[in-house]
């Protein structure tokens, strides 16, 4: 026989309130508003992690035009980083070297082929020591949108009948 550990949360609620928490199960196609608000807060605790993350929230109409979605009590938390900046692109996040037309990525990309220790990618890309820590933190931090877009850039290039593997010697 299992044993379950239960505690009852008890709250006063407002007419209004309670009106919003049965719009809230509505909304969500809950079976209750218990299920409504557990629900809610995992979408909230999945965003408060991507934006802790480093991660912006965008939302998107039907022509594809992006909006981001502005989350400043989550976002007053967001790691700000030394080195590194945002740069606009129509579909690209990940950071960028701070004065630089180069992404965190592309160093990274590079001290991991070249198998290189900080120092080493420092000294290469004529950047801080520093920087160079903050660009590893960050490129393992976003794994998933980096090669997400690296994925992406790979299809556009395809796309465009550039190949990218040299052709086989025959």
């Amino acid at each position: 026989m299992t044993s379950y550990s239960v505690k009852r949360q008890n709250f006063n609620v407002t007419v209004d309130e309670e009106a919003e928490l049965n719009h809230l199960r509505e909304a969500l196609g809950a079976t209750s508003v218990k299920d409504a608000i557990l629900r809610a807060a995992r979408v909230v605790l999945t965003l408060a992690s991507e934006v802790k993350e480093g991660h912006r929230i965008y939302s998107a109409d039907r022509q594809g035009r992006e909006t981001r979605i502005l989350m400043p009590d989550f976002e007053a938390s967001a790691p700000r980083w030394k080195y590194l900046a945002e740069r606009p692109h129509a579909w690209k996040r990940q950071l960028y070297i701070k004065g630089r037309r180069q992404s965190a990525a592309n160093v990274w990309y590079d001290m991991l082929a070249n198998n290189q220790t900080i120092a080493e990618a420092a000294k290469d890309w004529d950047l801080p020591e520093e920087a160079v820590q903050e660009i590893v933190i960050y490129c393992e931090a976003n794994r998933a949108l980096i090669g997400m877009e690296a994925d992406e850039d790979k299809r556009l290039l395809l796309e465009h009948g550039i190949k990218l593997e040299p052709e086989p010697f025959v």
